[in-house]
């Protein structure tokens, strides 16, 4: 069985020390024969809303039911105590990232812009209060829409995940409101940063794993390469000076260095503009057969 996974990493402090048995479990596979890959984007931090650093119960019913929640003391005093204690099966990403490692990236509110690009810890520190009741008090003003970044891992983990022979490169963006910087930035970022700066990887490794081996991880024939009778998807990029641009607090950046995309045949991007071109296509899969 051919096995692959989602936005592969290893998430939060308390599970560092458990990469060693991942690339341990990853050479297993690879000696018994066993096809896996695995999808990564190239930041040491994610991005999601606000609310799910509350205990799970504190979302039953919905917005409402969270708003209400909020404004009863006593219940907060519940959530500090579940979410410094954990609950079993949740995904508790005050304990991922801690108070200092979780960022506030968007309001709706005027009055509450001053805490866009604060950490949980300094929103605190602002609001004169300890960080929960801070967090607390801006979800319930901002009726529970705020978005946030989650720093969960290191730029050492990244790199290790990055130069394994099962990566593909992804996105794992949802485009939307204040998104991740990797929307617009993911590919450029490996190409310049990972690839020119760090030399993490080389060029080809990184055109390879954006293009040819994903192709190949999900069957997709005539796409992911260069050739006579192929789909004629071509990114033309300066390999000096392509960089992605986007930040956590301002994201919507697109990136240097590409001059020129040409989505099956026709450009949608010549010499860094937009044509105005949308030729591409959505690809589904039906068994191994691609279908538009």
């Amino acid at each position: 069985m051919k096995i692959h996974y989602s936005h592969f990493k290893v998430c939060g402090k308390k599970n560092w020390d458990k990469i060693d048995d991942v690339i341990r479990l990853l050479e297993q596979a690879k000696a018994e024969g066993i096809d896996v890959s695995f999808d990564q984007y190239p930041y040491v931090a994610g991005s999601t809303m606000l609310g799910v650093i509350l205990p799970p119960w504190v979302h039953d019913g919905g917005t409402d039911k969270v708003l209400e929640r909020l404004a009863d003391p006593a219940l907060r005093e519940k959530m500090v105590y579940d979410i410094e204690h954990g609950i079993p099966g949740w995904d508790n990403f005050v304990e991922f990232a801690g108070l200092d490692g979780i960022f506030v990236t968007s309001v709706k509110n005027e009055k509450n812009k001053d805490a866009v690009g604060l950490s949980l810890t300094q929103l605190g520190e602002l609001r004169g209060t300890d960080p929960y009741n801070a967090t607390f008090d801006l979800l319930y003003e901002e009726e529970n829409a705020v978005g946030m970044v989650d720093f969960y891992g290191t730029e050492e983990h990244v790199q290790l995940f990055m130069k394994r022979p099962e990566m593909n490169a992804c996105t794992d963006g949802l485009l939307g409101g204040k998104p991740h910087p990797r929307v617009y930035g993911a590919f450029p970022r490996i190409l310049g940063k990972y690839v020119r700066e760090d030399q993490a990887l080389t060029l080809e490794e990184a055109v390879y794993k954006m293009t040819k081996k994903p192709a190949v991880t999900f069957n997709m024939t005539d796409r992911g390469e260069l050739r006579e009778g192929a789909y004629a998807d071509i990114c033309i990029f300066n390999p000096d000076t392509v960089i992605d641009r986007g930040t956590f607090t301002d994201p919507i950046q697109y990136p240097d260095g590409i001059e020129y995309v040409m989505i099956n045949g026709e450009f949608a991007v010549k010499k860094g503009e937009h044509t105005g071109v949308r030729n591409g296509a959505v690809l589904r899969k039906k068994g191994k057969e691609v279908i538009k």
